[in-house]
Protein backbone atom coordinates (compact mmCIF):
# COMPACT_ATOMS: atom_id res chain seq x y z
CA UNK A 1 0.00 0.00 0.00
CA UNK A 2 1.76 3.26 -1.48
CA UNK A 3 -1.17 5.77 -1.45
CA UNK A 4 -1.19 8.18 2.16
CA UNK A 5 -0.02 11.52 1.55
CA UNK A 6 2.28 11.52 4.75
CA UNK A 7 0.73 14.51 6.22
CA UNK A 8 1.99 14.12 9.59
CA UNK A 9 5.39 15.10 8.06
CA UNK A 10 4.92 18.24 6.00
CA UNK A 11 6.75 20.20 4.64
CA UNK A 12 8.81 17.05 3.23
CA UNK A 13 6.16 14.91 2.55
CA UNK A 14 3.54 16.59 -0.36
CA UNK A 15 0.87 15.47 -2.33
CA UNK A 16 3.23 14.73 -5.45
CA UNK A 17 6.55 13.77 -3.48
CA UNK A 18 4.75 11.70 -0.14
CA UNK A 19 6.97 10.28 2.16
CA UNK A 20 7.27 6.91 0.58
CA UNK A 21 9.04 7.84 -2.37
CA UNK A 22 11.35 9.38 -0.36
CA UNK A 23 15.22 8.74 0.75
CA UNK A 24 14.72 10.08 4.82
CA UNK A 25 16.90 7.35 6.12
CA UNK A 26 19.94 7.01 3.68
CA UNK A 27 19.92 6.48 0.03
CA UNK A 28 17.22 3.84 -0.48
CA UNK A 29 13.24 5.60 -0.41
CA UNK A 30 10.92 3.78 1.94
CA UNK A 31 8.87 2.12 -0.72
CA UNK A 32 12.33 0.63 -2.14
CA UNK A 33 13.54 -0.46 1.14
CA UNK A 34 9.68 -2.49 1.40
CA UNK A 35 10.40 -4.02 -1.85
CA UNK A 36 13.65 -4.97 -1.37
CA UNK A 37 12.77 -6.55 2.08
CA UNK A 38 9.72 -8.05 0.68
CA UNK A 39 11.67 -9.26 -2.69
CA UNK A 40 13.70 -12.36 -0.64
CA UNK A 41 10.71 -14.46 -0.27
CA UNK A 42 8.11 -13.00 -3.08
CA UNK A 43 9.21 -13.04 -6.55
CA UNK A 44 8.60 -9.56 -8.91
CA UNK A 45 5.35 -10.59 -10.52
CA UNK A 46 3.76 -11.50 -7.58
CA UNK A 47 4.17 -8.38 -5.79
CA UNK A 48 1.39 -5.71 -6.40
CA UNK A 49 1.31 -1.62 -5.07
CA UNK A 50 -2.07 -0.23 -5.09
CA UNK A 51 -0.98 3.84 -5.03
CA UNK A 52 -2.26 6.90 -6.19
CA UNK A 53 -2.54 7.04 -9.72
CA UNK A 54 -0.31 10.22 -10.06
CA UNK A 55 2.61 8.42 -8.63
CA UNK A 56 2.41 4.67 -10.47
CA UNK A 57 5.38 6.11 -12.80
CA UNK A 58 7.27 7.19 -9.62
CA UNK A 59 6.79 3.42 -8.23
CA UNK A 60 7.53 2.00 -11.37
CA UNK A 61 10.79 3.78 -11.73
CA UNK A 62 11.34 3.39 -8.21
CA UNK A 63 11.22 -0.18 -8.53
CA UNK A 64 11.32 -1.85 -12.32
CA UNK A 65 11.57 -5.21 -11.33
CA UNK A 66 7.74 -4.78 -10.18
CA UNK A 67 5.44 -5.33 -13.71
CA UNK A 68 3.78 -2.21 -14.86
CA UNK A 69 0.38 -4.07 -14.50
CA UNK A 70 0.55 -4.93 -10.93
CA UNK A 71 1.39 -0.72 -9.92
CA UNK A 72 -2.57 -0.07 -9.52
CA UNK A 73 -3.29 3.29 -9.76
CA UNK A 74 -6.22 5.17 -7.34
CA UNK A 75 -8.00 7.71 -8.79
CA UNK A 76 -8.47 8.87 -5.19
CA UNK A 77 -7.31 8.59 -1.48
CA UNK A 78 -9.98 5.91 0.15
CA UNK A 79 -8.02 5.02 3.03
CA UNK A 80 -7.24 1.14 3.37
CA UNK A 81 -10.32 -0.96 2.69
CA UNK A 82 -11.22 -0.11 -0.96
CA UNK A 83 -6.68 -0.34 -1.75
CA UNK A 84 -7.15 -4.04 -0.31
CA UNK A 85 -10.62 -4.40 -2.05
CA UNK A 86 -8.94 -4.04 -5.28
CA UNK A 87 -5.58 -5.62 -4.98
CA UNK A 88 -7.77 -8.85 -3.51
CA UNK A 89 -9.37 -8.52 -6.61
CA UNK A 90 -6.39 -8.47 -9.05
CA UNK A 91 -4.80 -11.01 -6.88
CA UNK A 92 -7.46 -13.54 -7.40
CA UNK A 93 -7.78 -12.86 -11.69
CA UNK A 94 -4.77 -15.08 -11.38
CA UNK A 95 -5.40 -17.51 -8.48
CA UNK A 96 -7.73 -17.67 -6.12
CA UNK A 97 -5.75 -19.64 -3.69
CA UNK A 98 -2.92 -17.14 -2.73
CA UNK A 99 -2.58 -16.45 0.64
CA UNK A 100 -2.19 -12.08 0.64
CA UNK A 101 0.62 -10.30 2.32
CA UNK A 102 -0.40 -6.67 2.83
CA UNK A 103 2.17 -4.17 3.58
CA UNK A 104 2.41 -0.63 4.25
CA UNK A 105 4.66 0.75 1.58
CA UNK A 106 6.40 3.95 4.39
CA UNK A 107 7.83 1.19 6.90
CA UNK A 108 11.12 1.07 8.25
CA UNK A 109 11.95 -2.39 9.72
CA UNK A 110 15.36 -3.36 11.16
CA UNK A 111 16.09 -7.40 12.22
CA UNK A 112 14.60 -8.45 8.54
CA UNK A 113 15.19 -11.87 8.96
CA UNK A 114 12.97 -12.13 12.14
CA UNK A 115 10.32 -10.01 10.21
CA UNK A 116 10.48 -12.29 7.28
CA UNK A 117 10.35 -15.49 9.81
CA UNK A 118 7.36 -13.56 11.74
CA UNK A 119 5.90 -13.08 7.47
CA UNK A 120 6.23 -16.93 6.78
CA UNK A 121 4.31 -18.21 10.64
CA UNK A 122 1.37 -15.87 9.45
CA UNK A 123 1.08 -17.37 5.76
CA UNK A 124 1.02 -20.78 7.89
CA UNK A 125 -1.73 -19.64 10.10
CA UNK A 126 -3.59 -17.61 7.78
CA UNK A 127 -3.56 -21.26 5.83
CA UNK A 128 -4.50 -23.76 8.19
CA UNK A 129 -7.09 -21.56 10.22
CA UNK A 130 -8.93 -19.29 7.50
CA UNK A 131 -7.69 -16.72 9.80
CA UNK A 132 -7.49 -12.91 9.22
CA UNK A 133 -3.68 -12.59 10.51
CA UNK A 134 -2.51 -8.81 11.83
CA UNK A 135 0.91 -8.67 12.88
CA UNK A 136 1.14 -6.29 16.54
CA UNK A 137 4.20 -4.13 17.54
CA UNK A 138 5.11 -4.90 21.17
CA UNK A 139 4.89 -1.12 22.25
CA UNK A 140 7.79 0.94 23.72
CA UNK A 141 6.33 3.75 25.02
CA UNK A 142 2.28 5.36 25.60
CA UNK A 143 1.54 6.39 21.80
CA UNK A 144 -0.92 8.05 21.45
CA UNK A 145 -0.78 8.17 17.58
CA UNK A 146 -1.48 4.29 17.29
CA UNK A 147 -4.17 2.29 17.53
CA UNK A 148 -4.18 -0.61 19.79
CA UNK A 149 -4.71 -4.42 19.78
CA UNK A 150 -6.24 -6.26 22.36
CA UNK A 151 -4.75 -9.76 22.78
CA UNK A 152 -4.99 -12.77 24.40
CA UNK A 153 -1.64 -13.28 26.01
CA UNK A 154 -2.26 -16.46 27.45
CA UNK A 155 -3.52 -18.28 24.42
CA UNK A 156 -3.71 -22.02 25.37
CA UNK A 157 -4.42 -23.31 21.69
CA UNK A 158 -0.88 -24.63 21.03
CA UNK A 159 -1.95 -25.15 16.87
CA UNK A 160 -1.91 -21.06 17.32
CA UNK A 161 1.37 -20.53 19.74
CA UNK A 162 3.66 -22.97 17.95
CA UNK A 163 3.74 -20.27 15.30
CA UNK A 164 3.76 -17.44 17.42
CA UNK A 165 0.13 -16.71 17.41
CA UNK A 166 -2.94 -15.41 19.53
CA UNK A 167 -6.61 -14.44 19.29
CA UNK A 168 -7.27 -10.72 18.97
CA UNK A 169 -9.78 -9.98 21.55
CA UNK A 170 -10.25 -6.28 20.09
CA UNK A 171 -9.29 -3.48 18.46
CA UNK A 172 -8.94 -0.02 20.53
CA UNK A 173 -8.83 3.26 18.90
CA UNK A 174 -6.12 5.79 19.09
CA UNK A 175 -6.05 6.47 23.38
CA UNK A 176 -4.97 9.18 25.20
CA UNK A 177 -1.98 9.63 27.38
CA UNK A 178 -3.00 7.77 30.42
CA UNK A 179 -4.99 4.85 28.49
CA UNK A 180 -1.80 4.52 26.48
CA UNK A 181 0.16 3.97 29.08
CA UNK A 182 -2.42 1.17 30.92
CA UNK A 183 -2.02 -0.13 27.52
CA UNK A 184 1.64 -0.66 27.94
CA UNK A 185 1.56 -1.75 31.72
CA UNK A 186 -1.12 -4.19 31.41
CA UNK A 187 1.21 -6.26 28.57
CA UNK A 188 -2.22 -7.50 26.82
CA UNK A 189 -2.24 -4.91 23.90
CA UNK A 190 -0.08 -4.34 20.82
CA UNK A 191 0.56 -1.32 18.49
CA UNK A 192 -1.70 -2.13 15.08
CA UNK A 193 0.78 -1.80 12.46
CA UNK A 194 -1.73 -1.97 9.52
CA UNK A 195 0.14 -5.59 8.04
CA UNK A 196 -1.65 -8.13 7.10
CA UNK A 197 -1.81 -11.70 6.14
CA UNK A 198 -4.95 -13.56 4.57
CA UNK A 199 -6.39 -15.94 2.12
CA UNK A 200 -7.37 -14.30 -0.69
CA UNK A 201 -10.76 -16.48 -0.91
CA UNK A 202 -11.58 -15.12 2.97
CA UNK A 203 -10.82 -11.51 2.98
CA UNK A 204 -12.94 -11.15 -0.42
CA UNK A 205 -15.70 -12.77 1.14
CA UNK A 206 -15.44 -10.67 4.31
CA UNK A 207 -15.44 -7.61 2.25
CA UNK A 208 -18.36 -8.37 0.03
CA UNK A 209 -20.38 -8.52 3.54
CA UNK A 210 -19.00 -5.84 5.25
CA UNK A 211 -17.38 -3.52 2.53
CA UNK A 212 -20.19 -1.05 1.06
CA UNK A 213 -20.38 -1.43 -2.50
CA UNK A 214 -17.82 -3.88 -3.31
CA UNK A 215 -19.57 -6.82 -4.07
CA UNK A 216 -21.38 -5.10 -7.12
CA UNK A 217 -17.87 -4.01 -8.23
CA UNK A 218 -15.52 -6.85 -7.35
CA UNK A 219 -16.13 -9.39 -10.76
CA UNK A 220 -15.71 -6.25 -12.96
CA UNK A 221 -12.69 -5.32 -11.09
CA UNK A 222 -11.40 -9.22 -11.24
CA UNK A 223 -12.14 -9.80 -14.86
CA UNK A 224 -10.74 -6.35 -16.12
CA UNK A 225 -7.05 -6.26 -13.85
CA UNK A 226 -4.39 -6.38 -16.79
CA UNK A 227 -7.18 -5.57 -19.58
CA UNK A 228 -7.46 -1.63 -21.09
CA UNK A 229 -10.76 -1.49 -18.81
CA UNK A 230 -9.36 -1.74 -15.60
CA UNK A 231 -9.20 1.68 -15.05
CA UNK A 232 -12.81 2.11 -15.86
CA UNK A 233 -13.72 -0.38 -13.43
CA UNK A 234 -11.91 1.80 -10.80
CA UNK A 235 -13.04 5.16 -11.72
CA UNK A 236 -16.87 3.75 -10.92
CA UNK A 237 -15.80 1.69 -8.27
CA UNK A 238 -14.11 4.61 -6.16
CA UNK A 239 -17.42 7.36 -7.17
CA UNK A 240 -19.62 4.62 -5.18
CA UNK A 241 -17.02 3.49 -2.24
CA UNK A 242 -16.47 5.78 0.65
CA UNK A 243 -13.44 5.99 2.38
CA UNK A 244 -13.20 3.68 5.50
CA UNK A 245 -10.16 1.43 6.76
CA UNK A 246 -9.77 -2.18 6.71
CA UNK A 247 -9.95 -1.89 10.42
CA UNK A 248 -13.49 -0.57 10.45
CA UNK A 249 -14.56 -2.01 7.28
CA UNK A 250 -13.48 -5.66 8.28
CA UNK A 251 -11.60 -6.52 11.47
CA UNK A 252 -13.57 -4.81 13.99
CA UNK A 253 -16.76 -6.92 12.65
CA UNK A 254 -15.11 -10.54 12.07
CA UNK A 255 -14.24 -12.70 14.59
CA UNK A 256 -11.79 -14.95 13.40
CA UNK A 257 -8.92 -12.80 14.08
CA UNK A 258 -5.19 -13.57 15.02
CA UNK A 259 -2.10 -11.51 15.72
CA UNK A 260 1.33 -12.03 15.71
CA UNK A 261 3.43 -10.19 18.17
CA UNK A 262 6.57 -8.69 16.64
CA UNK A 263 9.97 -9.77 17.41
CA UNK A 264 11.40 -7.00 15.00
CA UNK A 265 12.32 -3.75 15.18
CA UNK A 266 9.58 -1.57 13.40
CA UNK A 267 8.49 2.60 12.72
CA UNK A 268 5.95 4.18 10.82
CA UNK A 269 8.01 7.25 10.12
CA UNK A 270 4.65 8.90 11.14
CA UNK A 271 5.86 11.81 12.63
CA UNK A 272 8.83 14.44 13.11
CA UNK A 273 9.03 13.07 16.89
CA UNK A 274 9.50 9.30 15.31
CA UNK A 275 12.27 10.86 12.89
CA UNK A 276 13.97 12.09 15.68
CA UNK A 277 14.04 8.91 17.98
CA UNK A 278 15.04 7.10 14.93
CA UNK A 279 17.93 9.53 14.13
CA UNK A 280 21.87 9.49 15.28
CA UNK A 281 21.91 12.15 17.44
CA UNK A 282 24.97 13.58 18.93
CA UNK A 283 26.27 14.79 22.22
CA UNK A 284 23.95 17.28 22.91
CA UNK A 285 20.69 15.11 21.91
CA UNK A 286 20.73 17.02 18.30
CA UNK A 287 20.04 15.21 15.30
CA UNK A 288 20.67 17.51 12.29
CA UNK A 289 20.23 16.79 8.36
CA UNK A 290 22.02 19.42 6.20
CA UNK A 291 23.48 23.23 6.90
CA UNK A 292 22.65 23.82 10.74
CA UNK A 293 24.83 26.32 13.11
CA UNK A 294 24.14 25.31 16.75
CA UNK A 295 25.20 27.19 20.00
CA UNK A 296 24.63 25.85 23.07
CA UNK A 297 21.16 24.20 21.93
CA UNK A 298 20.01 20.45 22.81
CA UNK A 299 17.60 17.76 22.08
CA UNK A 300 16.30 18.88 19.16
CA UNK A 301 15.94 17.75 15.57
CA UNK A 302 16.77 20.21 12.90
CA UNK A 303 16.07 19.68 9.29
CA UNK A 304 17.65 22.29 6.39
CA UNK A 305 16.97 21.35 2.93
CA UNK A 306 17.85 24.57 1.27
CA UNK A 307 19.07 27.43 3.73
CA UNK A 308 21.21 27.14 6.62
CA UNK A 309 19.82 27.43 9.77
CA UNK A 310 21.02 28.54 12.90
CA UNK A 311 19.42 27.44 16.80
CA UNK A 312 21.01 29.14 19.81
CA UNK A 313 19.85 28.15 23.20
CA UNK A 314 16.85 26.16 22.24
CA UNK A 315 15.76 23.14 23.64
CA UNK A 316 13.04 20.33 22.30
CA UNK A 317 12.38 21.85 18.97
CA UNK A 318 11.78 20.65 15.65
CA UNK A 319 12.75 23.04 12.78
CA UNK A 320 12.39 21.78 8.98
CA UNK A 321 12.87 24.04 6.45
CA UNK A 322 12.06 23.41 2.74
CA UNK A 323 12.35 25.81 -0.62
CA UNK A 324 8.72 27.01 0.20
CA UNK A 325 8.21 26.31 3.65
CA UNK A 326 9.46 26.10 7.69
CA UNK A 327 8.22 24.03 10.34
CA UNK A 328 8.71 25.01 14.25
CA UNK A 329 6.99 22.68 16.38
CA UNK A 330 7.68 21.94 20.00
CA UNK A 331 9.34 18.22 20.04
CA UNK A 332 6.69 15.94 21.47
CA UNK A 333 3.43 17.86 19.97
CA UNK A 334 4.47 16.77 16.35
CA UNK A 335 0.95 14.28 15.58
CA UNK A 336 -0.22 17.69 15.32
CA UNK A 337 1.56 19.11 12.25
CA UNK A 338 -1.18 17.18 10.09
CA UNK A 339 -3.51 20.01 11.62
CA UNK A 340 -1.72 22.45 9.59
CA UNK A 341 -1.89 20.56 6.15
CA UNK A 342 -5.78 20.56 6.86
CA UNK A 343 -5.32 24.65 7.54
CA UNK A 344 -3.53 24.83 4.56
CA UNK A 345 -6.67 23.04 2.60
CA UNK A 346 -9.01 25.31 4.17
CA UNK A 347 -7.22 28.20 2.83
CA UNK A 348 -6.34 26.89 -1.08
CA UNK A 349 -3.04 26.51 -0.49
CA UNK A 350 -2.46 23.64 -2.83
CA UNK A 351 1.03 24.89 -3.63
CA UNK A 352 2.07 23.89 -0.22
CA UNK A 353 0.32 20.83 -0.37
Amino acid sequence: MAGGVGSRVWPISREATPKQFQSIFGDRTLFQRAYDRISKIVQPQDVFVVTNDLHRSTASGQVPQIPGRNIIGEPIGRSTGPCIAVAASAVSSITENAVMVVLPADHLISQEESFLNQLKEGIRLAEKHRALVTIGIRPSYPETGYGYIHFNKNEDDSDITSHGGHRVLSFKEKPDNDTAAGYLESGDYLWNSGMFIWRVDVILEELKKNLEHFADFHLQLKESFGKGNFGGAMELFYAQVKSISIDYAVMEKTENVLTIPSNFTWSDVGSWDEIYRLSEVNNDGNAFKGEVVNVRSRNSLVWSQDKPITIVEVEDLIVVETKDSILICKKGKSQSVKEVVDVLRKQGRQDLL
